[in-house]
């Protein structure tokens, strides 16, 4: 039944032209990914700070990381897929929040200031695409604003020469390469800005000649399934936003060719294998909130969804089903 139910959801995707906005509402996003959300009824009078950025917010001298808010957009999508304004508000607040700490420069005083404005950029700008001629832009429309220019801030700080040693010193974590140049995109769709697309080429470009022979997207000099998958759903996004025939070509090439070695290490019960991983799955890293990194089974379930999106092919979508039931 479950098989007969995922080749009936690819078939009607297959209907319509491919594209994020319409990837948000099918029914694998809306049932496995961008699930329900309840807002808290009093979210229009919270800051919209999320997770240790609460505890900075009430002392300064603590750690905190603008990331942290792309929270916001997985609310907005949530709110989008099911028809939630309150979820779309509450998400926009918390992206809002990230932009409020934005110094003039387009930089933020944060951990990690370059990785982490990569995905609260990236985050702000699809979430503003999905929302883009909805009633909900209307709803929103000052704040949407506000963000949009925030974003072109956050990206040409991010594209400048000050960042290019920072920028080239994450090449050894390949789903940089496609989280920098999928954020670009999406904020040079949203200002129709040339040279945010040249930049966004640029780093998706590199990132696919860093693909190994078998298939795997290198982070620290070997593979790991975990951060692997992240590059998966960041290339694919990429896919859905860009306008270049021939560079979307190659990036589904390489999307599949990932997505056969990341299907080569999930077993027939959903289990992921972590053997010879770089960074997860064998107490290697230490996350944000300092618990240790494991393999983000969500993650190698959306890059999977989403390959059965692209390629038409259902087999995908019931891979990722049995990883999500091991989560």
């Amino acid at each position: 039944m479950r098989w007969m139910i995922s080749v009936l959801c690819v078939a009607m995707a297959c209907a319509e032209e491919k594209s994020a906005l319409h990837w948000s509402r099918t029914a694998s996003n809306k049932e496995c990914l961008a699930t329900p959300r309840r807002a808290p009824a009093d979210w229009a009078k919270r800051s919209g700070a999320v997770s240790l950025n609460q505890a900075w917010e009430k002392d300064p001298s603590k750690p905190w990381y603008v990331e942290l808010q792309r929270e916001g957009g997985r609310w907005v999508e949530a709110g989008w897929a099911h028809g939630d304004e309150a979820s779309i508000g509450w998400g926009l607040q918390q992206l809002a929040w990230g932009f409020a700490q934005m110094k003039e420069d387009g930089s933020f005083a944060c951990g990690d200031p370059f990785h982490s404005a990569s995905f609260l950029v990236e985050s702000t700008a699809r979430a503003l695409l999905m929302l883009r001629g909805s009633t909900y832009e209307k709803a929103f429309q000052g704040r949407i604003d506000d963000l949009r220019l925030n974003l072109l801030t956050c990206a040409r700080w991010m594209t400048s020469p000050v960042n290019q040693r920072a920028a080239e010193k994450q090449r050894i974590y390949t789903h940089r390469r496609f989280l920098l140049g999928c954020a670009l995109e999406q904020t040079a769709l949203l200002h129709d800005d040339a040279s945010l697309h040249r930049a966004a080429a640029a780093f998706v470009g590199d990132g696919l000649t860093l693909q190994r022979s078998d298939g795997a997207f290198p982070e620290k000099g070997g593979h790991d399934s975990s951060y692997h998958a992240v590059a998966l759903i960041y290339l694919q996004r990429f896919v859905l936003a860009t306008e270049d025939e021939e560079l979307r070509k190659k990036c589904e090439l390489a999307a599949t060719r990932g997505v056969t070695w990341l299907c080569g290490r999930i077993d027939a019960h959903g289990v992921v294998s972590v053997e010879g991983n770089t960074r997860t799955g064998q107490q290697q890293e230490i996350g944000r909130s300092g618990t240790i990194k494991k393999v983000n089974l969500p993650e190698v379930a959306a890059a999977l969804f989403l390959h059965a999106y692209l390629s038409d092919q259902a087999r995908y979508a019931e891979i990722a089903r049995r990883v999500l039931s091991r989560a």
